[in-house]
């Protein structure tokens, strides 16, 4: 099993991206390029009684050179960020925080994460065909409303890592 990882930079300017990166790499047979599209938030509210949600996108794009290599799995992960629990991820701008998170459905009820220990979340799993392929990925993210917010560029780095 090999992974790598992504450290993406992310910023919130009362507005917000998370993610925006991309690698590429080669473990034997099997070749790996992972791009994203960012979470933008856009510009936060902290008067909205709604939540603020948007999505974004993991793009992974394997192959396999040998032919004994029909299908593979792997695995994304997706750390807490600077705030080391992926139950609680921030956006930071200095000493202010927003709680936001990243989650693996619309609806808002499986937080992604990595699923070790006690850092909460789950993985997602995918399984690419045949000599490999393009799969995009969605992320689905969410800023809870009436959080108190100062104006500035809120960032967090969140890392995902390609395990396979």
């Amino acid at each position: 099993m090999r992974s790598f990882a992504i450290r993406c930079r992310a910023w919130l300017a009362i507005a917000a991206t998370i993610f925006g990166c991309s690698y590429a790499t080669t473990a034997g047979a099997v070749s790996c390029t992972v791009s994203t599209v960012p979470v933008r938030f856009g510009v936060y509210n902290p008067l909205e009684a709604a939540p603020l949600s948007t999505t974004g996108t993991i793009n992974v794009a394997c192959t396999c050179t040998v032919v004994d290599c029909v299908a593979f799995g792997y695995r994304i992960d997706v750390s807490a960020g600077q705030s080391g629990n992926v139950a609680q991820r921030e956006l930071r701008s200095g000493t202010n925080r927003l709680q936001y998170n990243l989650y693996g459905d619309p609806g808002f009820s499986s937080i992604w994460g990595t699923g070790i220990g006690a850092t909460g979340g789950v993985g997602v799993l995918y399984l690419l065909p045949l000599f490999g392929s393009r799969q995009s990925v969605t992320v689905f993210g969410r800023l809870p409303p009436r959080q108190t917010a100062r104006p500035g560029a809120y960032s967090d780095t969140p890392v995902v890592t390609i395990i396979y």
